[in-house]
């Protein structure tokens, strides 16, 4: 053990003189690895690159501000945040990640919280922050299922205070420097992995101070890691040994940070909810967990560490909520449900916009048991309870077979109109990529007629929304988009069969005559938007029960139709709804509007609506499109 000892330290100083001296350019993977976006300062720790700054316009979104970096345990050094996020837009092939004006993912939001607002705060790292475009995020999934649930006049609103990185300290000096200032009613705290991450090297008992003052380069150096494992071979342990030995030894500051959080939001009246580490690991697929972590560069003993951390970490989290009387313990959901399912999870630990869903709706049952927003939400989830609402019981359905209508409506619009990609196939393999679900595509490239016709296309639409039948039988929505799909193909037994079927499910959806006949409705849909009833059509988007993509359509005739009405407030409302959701094609969509005002004769109203959305735009949005 002495000779082991002598060694590492030496070693550890070679490690560290290999990466000493001026700043240190990290390539974080943006942009093809074509442009070294981050570097690693002694004293302040990662910061984007200040020339990059001024040259690039898809930056990645975040700042460091300077301080000194926090020790290998995770104790704070400074009272000043690690990381910040930085208004604008991420351009990554998962989709655009947006920043609002106040440094979160997600919609803008007013600090100071309205009497009717019911406000939920998500904390945590990048399972929290999420990896796919905003829509896909947990927090947001989870935002939209609640305010389906209210009967009243209340808002909730689900901040993503989660940033990629982030441990308990930063999480902790972030609820004290910001969220504080928000007053949540309850907070979501989803945190650990990155602690599990600092923790490993705190075991070592012994450490020089250029180790812990740059441990957050050293354990990411490939030559300090070999090193380091090296040496630990000669412990003799075995890795679930090894990692809960290291880890049981090394949780105080963990506990100590959400301590902190806890105490201070109790004083408050804040509720907390300790949200356990979803993995693939959880999931008892150990082979291939094992499998992705050797790919990433960790040694079986580093696995059983981190399997171990994840147990121990997860236990942790209940015998703190025993403790307190407004904290709670959920577990993730994703266990259970998705086992033997790879497309919930992204690579080890990060779920997927399919795993996300799932996260969403086991809060969202949680919480609606707990606070009772509505009167059918509030009630336990039963499907006996749920069959009273036929609409309640499809959507629960189609959660459970991962049939994610708004989720694939929003990726097919940024994969065939958002600049992704043009080609047809390359839209659809991006389509079905980016939403993390492979097992079919819903109709919302049925508008793209030289999509929709294309033979390829048509073999594989068939076969994946066989599936999607198969997977949820008693889905309306499966069925219709399927008979609309034969519909446009001029298919017409076909598309009576299924079409049929889908209004004997949903009675409600052979309310809208147009649908009965895709072809014209369609062609109708681009020349005259305001063809049915205004009032069954607000009641319809509502539900997000509008099929497919759609919805970014109708959103727009949504927003005419108000102005029809001489509600210029509530279409101002539906443009900024548009903007945050797709503001890819906000340009498109306010052009349309001033197009169509104009052509009304009324350039006043038309000017009206463009300038108020712009300035809304400008104060709570992204700068570069005002």
């Amino acid at each position: 053990m002495f000779v082991n000892g002598v060694i590492f330290f030496g070693l550890e100083w070679i490690a560290g003189s290999l990466i000493q001296g001026d700043n240190i350019y990290k390539n974080v993977g943006m942009m093809d690895g074509k442009h070294p976006l981050m570097e690693f300062d002694g004293d302040l720790g990662y910061q984007i690159r200040k020339q990059a700054m001024g040259k690039l316009t898809h930056m990645f979104p975040m700042i460091v501000e300077k301080q000194k970096i926090t020790d290998i345990s995770g104790k704070p050094i400074s009272t000043k945040l690690s990381f910040t996020y930085q208004e604008g837009i991420i351009r990554s092939e998962n989709g655009d990640i947006v920043v609002n004006s106040l440094g979160y993912r997600g919609p803008y939001f007013k600090k100071n919280k309205s009497p009717d607002t019911f406000r939920i705060v998500a904390m945590g790292g990048s399972t929290t922050a999420g990896m796919y475009e905003n829509e896909l995020t947990y927090p947001r999934l989870l935002e939209r299922m609640l305010n389906r649930a209210v009967t009243g006049k209340q808002k909730i609103e689900v901040i993503n205070a989660g940033l990629w990185g982030y441990t308990s300290c930063q999480v902790m000096k972030r609820y004290k420097k910001e969220i504080v200032d928000l007053e949540p009613d309850v907070i979501l705290l989803m945190s650990g992995w990155n602690d599990i991450n600092k923790m490993r090297e705190s075991g070592i008992k012994k450490k020089s101070q250029y180790c812990m003052n740059h441990h957050p380069v050293l354990v990411r150096s490939n030559i300090f890691r070999f090193l380091r494992l090296k040496i630990s071979e000669g412990f003799k342990n075995k890795p679930s040994e090894l990692g809960i030995n290291f880890f049981q030894g090394n949780t105080k500051y963990y506990l100590e940070n959400l301590r902190e959080i806890i105490e201070d939001a109790e004083a408050k009246g804040t509720h907390i909810v300790l949200v356990s580490l979803p993995s693939l690991f959880e999931r008892g697929n150990v082979d291939k967990f094992i499998r992705y972590e050797q790919f990433s560069g960790f040694s079986l003993q580093e696995i059983g560490y981190r399997q171990s951390a994840l147990m121990h970490i997860n236990s942790l989290k209940k015998k703190i909520a025993n403790e307190y009387k407004h904290v709670f313990y959920v577990d993730n959901g994703l266990s259970p449900l998705t086992k033997g399912k790879s497309q919930f999870f992204a690579d080890t630990i990060h779920p997927t916009g399919a795993g996300n869903r799932v996260l969403a709706f086991q809060l969202f049952k949680y919480l609606n048991e707990k606070y009772k927003f509505g009167e059918t939400f509030g009630q336990k989830y039963s499907e006996e309870n749920w069959s009273k609402n036929k609409l309640e019981l499809e959507y629960l359905k189609s959660i459970f077979a991962s049939n994610q209508t708004e989720d694939l409506s929003f990726s097919a619009c940024l994969a065939l109109h958002g600049g992704v990609c043009t080609h047809k196939q390359v839209a659809i393999t991006k389509h079905v990529h980016m939403t993390g679900i492979n097992e079919f595509i819903l109709g919302s490239i049925l508008q793209f007629p030289l999509v929709s016709k294309s033979p390829d296309f048509k073999s594989l639409f068939e076969n994946l929304m066989r599936k999607a039948i198969d997977l949820s039988p008693d889905f309306s929505v499966s069925y219709w988009i399927f008979g609309t799909f034969y519909s446009i193909n001029g298919e017409k037994e076909l598309a009576r069969k299924y079409l049929e079927e889908a209004f004997k499910i949903n009675p409600l959806l052979k309310d809208f005559s147009f649908i009965k006949n895709a072809k014209k409705f369609l062609k109708n849909f681009r020349q005259d938007p305001f063809i049915f009833n205004f009032r069954k059509f607000v009641e319809f988007v509502k539900r997000d029960y509008v099929p497919g993509a759609h919805f970014m359509k109708y959103n727009f005739h949504l927003s005419v139709g108000y102005l029809n009405k001489k509600s210029s407030d509530e279409a101002i409302a539906r443009h900024m709804e548009f903007y945050y959701f797709a503001p890819l094609l906000a340009r498109s969509i306010f052009s349309k509007t001033a197009s169509y005002l104009k052509n009304r004769q009324e350039p006043d109203l038309a000017e009206k609506i463009i300038m108020k959305t712009r300035q809304l735009i400008t104060q709570n949005g992204l700068k570069s499109l005002s």
